[in-house]
């Protein structure tokens, strides 16, 4: 008996545009975009790809869902850590003079998230300001870090049978190679900044995106 995974659809950020840097953090992303590569290898960009992706995985009786919501990634991304590996990046295909241009720039945008609210200016306590239009650019760099040092080796083992990001995480895993509780242990104990909240599958469902995922006997 086969099986297959049926998806089904399912039905404060700060306005950054006058904040004194956001000139140069659009310039700035535009630069990082041109001078990093970044392998997108667990990135989904919409709900048809994820439906098409699940269509070709190959299941069985075993496999579980699971998806994990990453609690406020902008404002708990490491900083000083993700200019680090932002460096690491540029280095692999620019000269160190570049390098230290971007990052300084780079610096400079990261410190000067304010913004205004009703007719008060703010600078939080945390750097990445939700509304820049480098922030999304900035938490990519970090997460596929994050995913290749720690998630890459589960998908080779195949202790995972599938994996990708949509701002949160969703899981496929055969619970005769690896068990709901380790998953669950690992992936919520990489990093501290990273917080996470669980869902697990109810009734071989589970929503992720726009859709509602169902593993289901696959009709013959």
């Amino acid at each position: 008996m086969g099986y297959l995974f049926c998806v089904v659809l399912v039905g404060p950020v700060i306005n950054n545009r006058t904040a004194p840097a956001y000139k140069l953090a659009k310039h700035l992303a535009k630069i990082l975009n041109q001078y990093i590569t970044l392998n997108n290898h667990y990135n989904i960009t919409n709900s048809v790809n994820l439906a098409n992706d699940l269509t070709k995985l190959e299941k069985n009786e075993n496999h579980r869902l699971i998806t994990f919501d990453i609690k406020d990634l902008y404002i708990n991304v490491p900083i000083y850590e993700t200019l680090d590996i932002t460096k690491n990046r540029l280095l692999q295909n620019n000269d160190t003079q570049i390098t230290q241009q971007i990052l300084s720039l780079l610096r400079v945008v990261l410190t000067q998230n304010y913004f205004t609210l009703q007719q008060k200016i703010y600078q939080p306590n945390q750097i990445i300001a939700m509304g820049s239009p480098i922030s999304s650019l900035i938490a990519e760099i970090f997460l596929q870090q994050y995913e290749d040092a720690n998630i890459k080796h589960l998908l080779d083992t195949k202790k995972l049978a599938y994996y990708t990001t949509y701002v949160d995480i969703l899981i496929i895993f055969d619970m005769t190679k690896i068990n709901l509780h380790t998953i669950n242990t690992y992936i919520s104990n990489i990093h501290s900044n990273i917080k996470l909240n669980t869902t697990y599958e109810e009734h071989n469902s589970i929503d992720f995106l726009d859709l509602t995922i169902s593993r289901q006997h696959k009709k013959t």
